[in-house]
């Protein structure tokens, strides 16, 4: 083997790493997108009991006003 080829399979090896690096850069993104979906999602789930909850006491206060 000789310095060219040794110097080919680096240059090779470098575009493969240029690459590979680009990718992981793209799924971290990806997965910071994902992050701040999931959160959003579990913010309505953790909010919808308690407007659920708030929405019964107030038909049952309007109910009740309109009865009394």
């Amino acid at each position: 083997m000789t310095a060219a080829d040794l110097y080919g399979e680096l240059r090779e090896m470098s575009g493969k790493l240029s690459t590979a690096i680009t990718h992981q850069e793209v799924t971290r993104a990806q997965l910071r997108d994902h992050e701040q979906r999931i959160r959003a999602l579990e913010a309505w789930r953790y909010a919808l009991p308690v407007s659920a909850f708030s929405a019964i006491i107030a038909a049952v206060a309007a109910v009740v006003s309109a009865f009394a």
